[in-house]
C-alpha cells in the first residue's frame, strides 16, 4: 500500500472542505517591517504574498522575516531593511499551490513531502481563494480520532443519566444491603425500619418498610445518598454473599416496599468500593 493510499483512508473529502477562506496576505511591494508588525499583531506563522490581481507569488514565514530583520541589524547600512520588500523574501521560484477540488489526501501528501506549512488554494486564474495549513490537517485527524474513540466508551448525559437508577448490592465485608436513594420514588416515606424477605427460586429480596419496631424489623440509616440496611443475619441465613453482585430495584406502593431482583452477570458492574 502506497503512502497516498494510507493517507486516503484517514482523510476524506476535498481541500475546499477544510481550507480557510480568511487569509492574511501581503501585497508585493510591502515593506518587510510592516509584514513583521502584521505577524506580531495577529500571531501569524506565515503570510501569502500576492500581486494586485490576487495572483499568488509565494509564501513568507516567520523565519524568513526574522532572518531579514537580523540581517539588516548586522548590515553596515541601517537603511538596508527599509528598502526590502516582502516579495524579496520568497525563496521558491514557483509557488506550490493547490486547487480547491483536489482530494485532501493528495494535499496532505504535498504538504508532507515538500516540508511546507501551508498550501495557498487558487482558482483557474491562479488567484487566491483560501489556504490549507498543516495545522488544519492535524486538527482534522485529531478530531476524527476522538470521534472514533467515543464508540469505546459509554458517554454521560446529565439530563438522562443523572436520574437513572443505580443497582442495589450487598456489602461483602458486613452484609449491609445498600440501596441508592435514586431508586426510592417517595423520599418522604418512613424508612426507619425494614422487614426483609427472600424468594430462593428467583433470588429476589423483599424490603418492607414499617413504622414500629418488631422482632423482625431492622433499623435503617441514610448515608452518602444510600439507604443502608444492616442485614448480616439475613444475608448469612440465606447465604447471599457471592451469589449476586447487584440487584435491580422496583419501588411499590409509594415506597412502602421494594423488590430487589438479581441482575444478570453480564450487566452487573457494581463499584468495587461498594462490594468489598
Amino acid at each position: 500500500m502506497t503512502a497516498i493510499e494510507t493517507i486516503s483512508k484517514q482523510l476524506q473529502g476535498t481541500v475546499k472542505d477544510l481550507m480557510s477562506v480568511k487569509v492574511h496576505t501581503a501585497t508585493a511591494g510591502t515593506h518587510v517591517n510592516i509584514v513583521a508588525d502584521l505577524m506580531a499583531r495577529y500571531s501569524l506563522r506565515r503570510v501569502v504574498v500576492v500581486d494586485n490581481q490576487k495572483v499568488v507569488l509565494g509564501v513568507v514565514s516567520q523565519r524568513d522575516v526574522v532572518r531579514a530583520l537580523i540581517g539588516s541589524q548586522k548590515a553596515e547600512a541601517s537603511e538596508a531593511i527599509e528598502h526590502k520588500r516582502v516579495e524579496q523574501l520568497i525563496t521558491a521560484e514557483r509557488p506550490i499551490t493547490v486547487n480547491a477540488d483536489v482530494p485532501l489526501a493528495r494535499a496532505a501528501y504535498v504538504l508532507a513531502t515538500n516540508k511546507i506549512g501551508c498550501l495557498p488554494v487558487v482558482d483557474a486564474e491562479n488567484q487566491l481563494v483560501g489556504v490549507l495549513s498543516i495545522s488544519d490537517i492535524i486538527q482534522f485527524l485529531a478530531e476524527d480520532n476522538v470521534e472514533g474513540m467515543e464508540t469505546a466508551f459509554q458517554m454521560y448525559s446529565p439530563k438522562t443519566d443523572a436520574k437513572s437508577r443505580m443497582p442495589a448490592y450487598v456489602r461483602k465485608m458486613n452484609g449491609d444491603l445498600v440501596i441508592p436513594m435514586k431508586n426510592i420514588e417517595n423520599k418522604r416515606a418512613r424508612m426507619d425500619y425494614a422487614v426483609l424477605g427472600y424468594d430462593p427460586p428467583t433470588g429476589r429480596i423483599l424490603i418492607k418498610f414499617v413504622r414500629s419496631t418488631t422482632d423482625e424489623a431492622i433499623a435503617t440509616k441514610v448515608q452518602d445518598d444510600n439507604l443502608i440496611i444492616p442485614a448480616r443475619g439475613f444475608v448469612r441465613h440465606f447465604s447471599l454473599i457471592g451469589k449476586v453482585a447487584a440487584f435491580d430495584v422496583t419501588d411499590h406502593n409509594q415506597s412502602k416496599f421494594l423488590v430487589l431482583s438479581p441482575k444478570s452477570a453480564a450487566s452487573s458492574n457494581v463499584n468495587a468500593v461498594g462490594t468489598t
